[in-house]
């Protein structure tokens, strides 16, 4: 009996020993690939510069360019870009990363030929005090839907396109036109101009995702600067950017542009069941999640917006080039965070629509310091491409803070007037009148407007609660039955959106 029951034990005893070492052998695999990086996503440092030196472009067709050229990385490489416009001086922190890739567009137009060349290192590559160890790609002129065809294909990383890129027109003339439309887009004095190119390349190559998402991008813009057509446009607009996601899916900046429109217009919850969905999709992707932070803080979702941000940072460069004006931070008393989000980004929205010098005296304000929010109020007013409802605030709060009370009182009833019936958008702007009202002293319009910045879809009661500027309202009836709206709605968002909902993807 002894031996017969001992015998089978010797076999059992080496299937043991083999699934031990298989486990070892699994478990070193997964530590090396940890180590390398490779299960981790590819993360580009993506730089265009910011001097027109290529060859037959200048600056702003250049960074037009470069934003085609992320759009294909994000939508078919997966691929985490951060997009500066020089090469950082310090890239120590890209060092040992082998799983991160910076390049540096140098393209050039060669009569209706596209010559996409570049340079590239990897991060593992890089020495500490020294230059990237550069590998130069030389590209042919090619036509540039070939162009990009080429520069895909040859990629560091091979990414993998369909045989003909819907992001591309196939005629070179319709691809300058959305070249020269893009290089507009920041332009106020060229947008009819930029919207004219890009219908004209939608006529002629209405199978290109890029020149729908652009003509929806301009729209939104021209919105912007003119809210009296928001409402009257918003359902057009999206249609535009939604033609352009029926033949790209999942294409991330086209997802972006259509969140914002339905935050904008007051629905945070549809832009935050987009923007979930796509991140299932495209799981790496930062400006997915600036999305999300921008409507969970419209929300007042401030947890889920600030684990929004955090996971954006991790992807993204974001000491290199901050990702957004994070907003969130200064609900959330993070002072430091929010004024770091306010550094000038050249060739960017936030720099050219008067966003920075607009929020830089705005946080001032709120701490107290009125000369220099006074400083940046007048820098934000006077900005020639800057959104013209900024402009009009930023003068607003530069006569409030100069003492002529009467006459911004005056320009911001005027203001309101225009406003009064369009159901304007952006609840977020209709508070900043709201705190304009308060500090001229005008308490019935101010808290008439915070009203109305609820019903436009803001419901941030921590600011609500919080802001400096709102303080004579918090003692009226009318505030505190405010205050139990915020709190309904916001808890009934926090029930459709717990933070865990981003631990999922």
């Amino acid at each position: 009996m002894r031996e017969s029951t001992s015998r089978p034990r010797r076999p059992a005893m080496i299937l043991g020993l083999m699934f031990l070492a298989a486990l070892g052998v699994g478990g070193g695999l997964a530590w090396w690939l940890a180590a390398r990086g490779l299960r981790s996503p590819l993360r580009v440092l993506l730089i265009t510069p910011s001097q027109g030196s290529s060859a037959g472009l200048d600056t702003a067709s250049c960074r037009a360019i470069g934003a085609l050229v992320q759009d294909h990385l994000e939508a078919f490489g997966q691929a985490a870009v951060t997009s500066v416009t020089e090469l950082p001086v310090d890239l120590e922190d890209l060092r040992t990363q082998a799983q991160t890739l910076v390049v540096e567009l140098q393209p050039s137009r060669q009569g209706e030929s596209l010559e996409l060349s570049y340079r590239y290192a990897w991060g593992d590559s890089l020495a500490k005090g020294a230059p990237p160890p550069w590998k130069r790609v030389q590209a042919s002129p090619l036509k540039p839907v070939e162009a990009f065809g080429a520069f895909l294909g040859g990629f560091p990383r091979r990414i993998r396109v369909p045989s003909a890129s819907p992001l591309v027109p196939r005629q070179p003339a319709g691809f300058w036109d959305l070249i020269q439309a893009g290089a507009w887009r920041l332009k106020n004095e060229h947008l009819d101009e930029a919207l004219a190119l890009a219908e004209r390349s939608a006529t002629a190559e209405p199978s290109c995702a890029s020149t729908w998402i652009l003509i929806g991008n301009l729209r939104y813009r021209r919105m912007l600067n003119n809210p009296a057509a928001f409402r009257q446009e918003q359902a057009e607009t999206e249609n535009l950017l939604q033609r352009g996601l029926d033949l790209a899916p999942y294409h991330p900046r086209g997802l972006f542009l259509l969140s914002l429109l339905k935050t904008d217009g007051g629905d945070q919850g549809e832009a935050l069941d987009l923007l979930m969905q796509a991140r299932r999709r495209q799981p790496y992707n930062p400006t997915l999640l600036t999305g999300i932070a921008y409507a969970a803080r419209g929300a007042g979702l401030l947890p889920l917006a600030r684990r929004a941000m955090d996971l954006r940072d991790r992807l993204a460069f974001a000491h290199l080039q901050p990702q957004a004006v994070d907003i969130t931070c200064l609900y959330t008393g993070e002072i430091q965070r929010f004024e770091a989000s306010l550094q000038e980004q050249p060739g960017h929205l936030r720099s050219t629509s008067g966003v920075l010098p607009f929020y830089r005296g705005y946080l001032a304000l709120v701490l107290g310091d009125q000369a220099r929010a006074q400083r940046e109020f007048k820098t934000a007013g006077t900005l020639a491409n800057g959104y013209p409802n900024i402009r009009r605030l930023s003068q607003i709060y530069d006569l409030i803070l100069e003492g002529r009370k009467d006459e911004a009182w005056k320009r911001l009833r005027e203001y309101d007037q225009e406003r009064i019936g369009m159901r304007e958008p952006d609840g977020e702007f209709t508070l900043r009148l709201a705190e304009a009202y308060a500090l001229i002293g005008d308490r019935a319009s101010a808290m008439d407007m915070a009203g109305r910045a609820f019903a436009r879809g803001f419901g941030c009661t921590a600011w609500y609660e919080r802001s400096p500027m709102l303080e004579p309202l918090r003692g009226l009836p009318k505030w505190k039955a405010l205050l139990q709206h915020l709190k309904e709605r916001q808890s009934l968002m926090e029930d459709r959106f717990p933070v865990g909902l981003l631990e999922d993807n």
